[in-house]
């Protein structure tokens, strides 16, 4: 019987002494001890993000930091472009044209992954951002972003924004040597901490933007962030202290282990569960998989959702079912959090049993 449940793509199974750390420390936000630490957090942060430039961390969701990378960087009445494909790349859509950014949607058929071709007809040179996906959690795809970022930095100078929050701490991320210029991310991934905290890095390029964009803000005005950590070192506003706290022995873990060899595990993971899935009678739906999670199919027309409850039922495994179109139709698995290869050789013989029984 598996002693770790969850492998559902966030929230992730988080860390026995990860969780410990959100209880441990009392700490008032505004004194010297935590200016101290949240100063030390950035660093460790900007370590995995593998950074020199800015980084904030915010009390908020994924969704919150991506939000806040549209109100920061892009100025309504601008051209963008964002590429969909999935319910995460679609979202960058939807907070543009929330915000009156005139978003240009690139789409592309889910399961696949935008290339350079892609881009190749597209005239780039009107844009002022181009908004990316990392890994899709809705179809547990991967983008190559350092490809991409080539190819958009020698036509344009848009700037590039990235959602990394499937993808921190879990695959290669490296958000200098690619050219990024704002990349978020959220604590309940890869980062392995309960949800509530989103961390933003930008470039000097972004930081130029922001500080003469007309866009109106006020909670996720980064100018302030900035403001408060230069002449503070603190939080503009009232951090999730706790979480602070979990999130930074996370850090910890990770750096210990080594971010290099964190991204090999959950490429092991990955490249073993997916093996042993197709052996098992499993489809894989993406084409091009993520490590950070797998989408799986069940043949014979058999809802993913049968799989996913008889596993909870019996079992008190998570898994996530497909959102919204793709409900019923893939499982997502995830590969990222507190795993270990064990946990899905064991994993593997529970779902072939209960596929068995389902086709039965």
């Amino acid at each position: 019987m598996l002693n770790k449940k969850i492998f559902t793509p966030g929230p992730t199974q988080v860390h026995p002494d990860v969780l410990k750390a959100a209880i441990q420390f009392d700490t008032y936000h505004r004194s010297s001890e935590f200016r101290k630490f949240h100063l030390g957090l950035i660093e460790k942060l900007k370590s995995i993000f593998i950074t020199n430039e800015h980084l904030h961390i915010i009390t908020t969701s994924g969704t919150g930091a991506m939000e806040a990378a549209v109100l920061n960087f892009c100025a309504p009445g601008e051209n963008v472009l964002f590429i969909n494909q999935g319910r995460f790349g679609a979202r960058w859509g939807a907070i543009c044209k929330a915000h009156n950014v005139n978003a240009v949607e690139l789409a592309i058929e889910y399961g696949s992954t935008a290339k350079v071709s892609d881009l190749e007809n597209i005239n780039l040179t009107n844009l002022s951002a181009i908004l990316l996906t990392h890994v899709d959690t809705s179809t547990a795809t991967i983008t190559d972003i350092k490809n991409l970022s080539e190819y958009i930095r020698s036509k344009t100078n848009a700037l590039i924004i990235v959602d990394a929050v499937t993808s921190i701490a879990s695959t290669e991320f490296r958000f200098d040597d690619w050219g990024i210029d704002c990349a978020v991310s959220a604590s309940q991934k890869g980062l392995m901490t309960q949800p509530g905290i989103a961390v933003a890095a930008f470039s000097n390029r972004a930081l130029k933007k922001l500080n003469n964009n007309p866009m109106p803000r006020y909670y996720f005005d980064l100018r302030k962030e900035i403001k408060s950590l230069n002449e503070e070192g603190y939080t503009s506003w009232t951090p999730a202290v706790g979480l602070f706290y979990s999130l930074d022995k996370s850090c910890d873990i990770i750096l210990k282990d080594g971010l290099e060899n964190r991204w090999k595990k959950t490429n092991q993971m990955a490249e073993f569960f997916r093996t042993e899935s197709v052996k098992n009678g499993f489809g894989l739906f993406s084409k091009f998989p993520s490590d950070s999670l797998t989408a799986l199919t069940i043949p014979h027309g058999i809802p993913t959702g049968l799989l996913i409850s008889a596993l909870c039922e019996k079992y008190g495994i998570r898994l996530a079912n497909g959102q919204a179109e793709m409900k019923d139709k893939i499982a997502r698995i995830s590969h990222m959090g507190d795993l270990d290869l064990a946990d899905f050789k064991e994993l593997c013989i529970l779902m072939a049993k209960e596929m068995k029984i389902l086709q039965s």
